[in-house]
């Protein structure tokens, strides 16, 4: 159900919503130009680079590119969330354009669901509950201890160098 409010968008609540629609269309967007060759040098995950641990967004821009190649079947295996992220990025997006375009607040049935306390902490646990499974495969594997020795905060830790 989709309910178009009588009133129009104050200019704060627009400001919010192009705020929102920079933020939501960044990822589909930078999707589309990292497979054009568009390089960020920054653009890394720092957790990863520090302490060897992948955080839980690791892979989500790999997942993101191989949505926007067409390529689903990768994409899932880069982040098996990626591409529920990624359509939630678009519908935000669509639904932001549509309320600027008619300058009208639009309610529908995924506004209320995004809203309640037991959908976030149920999304939370499902992405927490990934990342574990994924610690938890690196780990098996070896490649989590191989890649938190090779780390910055590895060398500090795992040095041969005696400091006493």
């Amino acid at each position: 159900m989709v309910v178009t409010s009588q009133q129009s968008l104050s200019t704060f609540g627009k400001r919010v919503r192009w705020g929102f629609l920079g933020l939501a269309s960044a990822p589909i967007i930078g999707a589309y130009f990292y497979n054009q060759g568009y390089q960020i040098p920054f653009l890394g995950c720092p957790v990863l680079h520090l302490t060897g641990i992948p955080c839980p967004t690791c892979g989500m821009t790999r997942s993101f590119m191989a949505i926007a190649r067409g390529n689903l079947p990768q994409a899932i295996r880069y982040h098996l969330l990626g591409p529920a992220v990624f359509a939630i990025f678009l519908v935000i997006t669509a639904h932001l354009i549509l309320e600027l375009l008619q300058n009208r607040r639009i309610q529908t049935f995924y506004s209320s669901l995004l809203g309640k306390r037991s959908v976030q902490l149920m999304a939370l646990l499902i992405a927490l509950s990934y990342h574990t499974y994924r610690l938890y495969l690196l780990s098996h594997s070896g490649e989590l201890y191989q890649s938190m020795v090779r780390s910055p905060l590895g060398h500090l830790l795992f040095s041969q160098s005696s400091i006493f």
